[in-house]
């Protein structure tokens, strides 16, 4: 689709996304399987984060033993972290 190759070189470029919605809706209207998978991807794509919304991480004062993580909308985040240690006990004095 030659609207999308044009997009692709000038994403932020409004009237060029204008032209690919534009071709997408007309394709759509004459193409019913086109439509179709236009609908699941539409469906798909809305679950999508992208940059809408603010973030402030902020870490201050304290002690920290352990991984710390900043950010928004984590998945599948795992630690693996050793134990922590035991001070040794202090030596006997008689």
């Amino acid at each position: 689709m030659a609207e999308l190759a044009r997009l692709e070189h000038g994403p932020a470029n409004r009237a060029r996304a204008q032209e690919l919605s534009t071709a997408l809706a007309v394709r759509a209207a004459v193409d019913a399987d086109f439509q179709a998978g236009l609908e699941r991807w539409h469906e798909q794509a809305k679950l999508l984060r992208t940059s809408d919304g603010d973030v402030h991480n902020e870490i201050n004062g304290g002690t920290f033993n352990g991984p710390a993580v900043q950010g928004r909308d984590f998945s599948g985040v795992s630690f693996t972290t050793p134990p922590p240690t035991i001070p040794s006990s202090p030596p006997a004095t008689d």
